[in-house]
């Protein structure tokens, strides 16, 4: 640890002048001589090529950090103590407190140390305001402040007994006692997801110890009230009619009735009227067939009967063979080719005359049969592709004719960006279709399709 050297305020006029070498830890203001303050900024790494800003219970100061992290101000025209600020790379601010000249470093242990000064952990608030009339406050707290990060930094496993938190000499490098405890630091941040703000507001409410043990449960509350009973919902819908369970099996015959007691003999009747006569018997059996008699003579022949219907072709027979193919005639002989005339000789060309003067344009012409368009309306059909004309004889087609009528670009941006200007408009808020009533054949009437398919390149 680099020694310290005790500060001496001598009373010169309305100012004093402090006067002293290595890392300071004293309270108070005061002018100072020309001294050196310096240090490193470094968050593990060095904080390389960033400007350094000091602000003190009187005047400012700034310097650029080397790519090792160093840097050096003079205390020329400051008044001490002094808050310290430099950004890192990933935009993260860093402060620290210095008492006097010699040695302070800005690392992520001094902006801890800061927020415990501020009593807040926007320390970038406490440098922004400091003044002359809030450092005798601050000052007088840095052993309180200092000892609340040492305990905060010992819950998280980090002990830093032995360094010099404000004003320890160091190399931002593997190895060094500082530097490895700046790296654990981060280590331990990312190991709980947490972060350095998080802990100094951990410094700022006094929470800096480490988390005691659980303690036992509460009781069980007791039980609430019952609530109200809610309204009956509706009736549900009648399920379906279950299936006819099987018949059940008969039951046992019972038991044979004790048999009555026989009536007494009743008084004969009177008789009767006589009976109806009976039915036939049954015919005898047939008698014995008698012998045949002799055989009648022969009948006439009767006539002849009509001809019966005519039987079903006959299959059809196999084709027979073919013959044999005759003999090919000999080609004639070819006539001979009359004799090419000869070509006559090529005249020579005779020189152009010059251009006649361009005549005035005549009248616009009409053509029998065009210019009496029809007057077909628009209709829904199929799809169409957007800029399309075609020629129709029906009353409706999908489209719009094509008359030269000019459009809204905000109703067809699509056909607009086909069409532009082309056939008229101011291309701000109109554009104009095209004019074929002149050519279109007389009752009938050019469309253009609006909306449908954007055409896309082949």
């Amino acid at each position: 640890m680099k020694k310290k050297i005790s500060a001496v305020l001598i009373p010169i006029a309305v100012t004093s002048l402090f006067a002293g070498c290595g890392g300071g830890s004293g309270g108070g203001s005061g002018s100072i001589a020309p001294a050196t303050i310096n240090g490193v900024a470094a968050t593990g790494a060095p904080i390389a090529n960033a400007e350094v800003s000091l602000k003190c219970a009187s005047g400012d100061a700034s310097a650029t950090t080397s790519t090792g992290g160093a840097w050096s101000v003079s205390t020329s025209g400051l008044v001490l103590p002094c808050v310290m600020r430099v950004p890192t790379s990933t935009g993260q601010i860093l402060h620290s407190y210095v008492t006097g000249p010699g040695t302070t470093d800005i690392t992520p242990f001094t902006e801890l140390v800061t927020a415990a000064l501020a009593g807040s952990t926007d320390t970038e608030a406490f440098f922004n305001t400091f003044s002359a009339a809030t450092a005798s406050a601050a000052s007088s707290q840095l052993p309180s402040a200092l000892a609340s990060t040492r305990q905060l930094l010992a819950s998280i496993g980090i002990d830093t007994s032995s360094l010099n938190l404000m004003n320890q000499s160091f190399e931002p490098a593997s190895g060094n006692v500082y530097d490895d405890a700046l790296e654990l630091l981060r280590t331990q941040l990312s190991n709980n997801s947490t972060n350095l703000g998080a802990l100094a507001q951990r410094l700022v409410v006094g929470t800096v110890g480490a988390t005691g043990a659980t303690g036992p449960a509460g009781a069980t509350g007791a039980t609430g009230a019952t609530g109200a009973t809610g309204s009956t919902g509706p009736q549900g819908t009648t399920g379906a009619t279950g299936a006819t369970g099987a018949t059940g099996p008969q039951g046992a015959t019972g038991a044979q009735g004790t048999p009555g007691s026989n009536g007494g003999a009743g008084v004969q009747g009177a008789t009767g009227a006589a009976g109806p006569t009976g039915a036939t018997g049954p015919q005898g059996a047939t008698g014995a067939t008698g012998p045949a008699g002799s055989t009648g003579a022969t009948g006439a022949t009767g006539s002849a009967g009509s001809t019966g219907a005519t039987g079903p072709q006959g299959a059809t027979g196999a084709t027979g063979l073919q013959g044999t193919q005759g003999a090919t005639g000999s080609t004639g002989a070819t006539g001979p080719q009359g004799a090419a005339g000869a070509t006559g000789v090529t005249g020579p060309t005779g020189a152009t005359g010059s251009q006649g003067a361009t005549g005035a344009t005549g009248p616009a012409g009409t053509v029998s049969g065009l210019g009496t368009p029809g007057s077909a309306s628009t209709s829904t059909g199929a799809q169409c592709t957007l800029g399309t004309v075609w020629l129709t004889a029906a009353h409706y087609s999908p489209g719009l004719p094509a008359n030269g009528q000019l459009l809204l670009i905000a109703d067809y941006t699509q056909l607009f960006s086909l069409l532009g200007t082309t056939y008229g408009g101011d291309g701000v808020t109109t554009f104009g279709l095209p004019n074929l009533s002149s050519v279109t054949p007389n009752g009938l009437t050019y469309m253009i399709c609006v909306s449908g398919v954007y055409p896309s390149p082949g």
